[in-house]
């Protein structure tokens, strides 16, 4: 499966009348992928999702993909090695044309994540729990509704 392939393929800005606001996925395990793709969807939100392997070996060209796709936010998977994983993630937000986007990071274990990184706004998801699915729509919503405050 070619992963770049958005599930959902948005043609016009979000910020359109009737268009739902795009969401990027960007996860190591299809399965989580596949979940937080259904829950968003079913919150009003189009997807588009790739593999963070992907992003971070080059694969993808993520400033590309967020040109083509023009989400409003991006859930970003942070997986073990935490410190590694952090550091390119911090690395991201810092790109010029990623900055404005808003962003709520994952992790299937944040006491672990944050023993390495210290305290970090992050979901945990628990898989196999719908609720750890709803806080995620839930941050993506709050990120979004900060973005618009902030304008």
């Amino acid at each position: 499966m070619n992963t770049m392939t958005p599930r959902s393929t948005p043609t016009r800005s979000a910020a359109e009348p009737g268009v739902r606001p795009v969401v990027a996925v960007f996860n190591s395990a299809d399965d989580v992928i596949e979940m937080l793709r259904i829950a968003l969807e079913g919150a009003g939100f189009a997807v588009v999702t790739a593999k963070l392997s992907e992003v971070q070996s080059g694969v993808m060209d993520l400033v590309a993909f967020v040109r083509e796709h023009r989400p409003v936010a991006i859930v970003y998977d942070i997986p073990r090695p935490y410190e590694a994983n952090w550091n390119f993630l911090q690395l991201m937000r810092e790109t010029e044309s990623l900055k404005e986007l808003g962003w709520v990071l994952t992790t299937l274990n944040k006491s672990a994540l944050e023993a390495v990184v210290g305290p970090a706004t992050v979901v945990e998801i628990v898989l196999g729990t719908p609720y750890s699915l709803d806080d995620v729509v839930g941050a993506v919503r709050q990120a979004l509704s900060r973005d618009r405050h902030q304008s």
